[in-house]
């Protein structure tokens, strides 16, 4: 029998690799990265911590538990790709400007005409000055 046979039985049953694997990896080399700079033994001490938390993850025949958590961090994953994309598209937007309302803190597109404006919010119907520079 092969070691790669070997192996694929081993595995059967197992997580593997996933999503919060690569997450913990990934922490873990920024923070090696980190530590070259910093020489700071917590640093060092986390990066194992993480390591080892990885490989636990990676072997453990725990499905479910292991499951969550990694619906857990796709979750959290999703929301920060969608926060980058709406920044994107907005750094991106070159007609419009991006003002939140004082009272009830919507952000408010609005056109992009340079000088002082008064608008009205259409979620509490407050008005308020906003001050566009291009």
């Amino acid at each position: 029998m092969r070691f790669h046979d070997r192996f694929m039985q081993f595995m059967s049953g197992r997580r593997g690799f996933d999503a919060t694997f690569h997450v913990l990896v990934l922490s873990a080399a920024v923070l090696a990265a980190l530590n070259i700079l910093f020489r700071l033994r917590v640093l060092q001490l986390l990066v194992y911590l993480l390591i080892v938390f990885a490989l636990y993850r990676f072997f453990s025949k725990n499905l479910d538990r292991r499951e969550r958590e990694n619906n857990f961090v796709l979750e959290k994953c999703r929301f920060l790709a969608q926060k980058r994309e709406l920044y994107e598209r907005r750094r991106n937007d070159r007609c419009h400007v991006y003002k939140k309302c004082p009272s009830c803190k919507a952000i408010l597109r609005l056109p992009r005409r340079k000088g002082v404006h008064t608008t009205v919010c259409p979620k509490c119907g407050k008005e308020f000055k906003v001050k566009v520079r291009k």
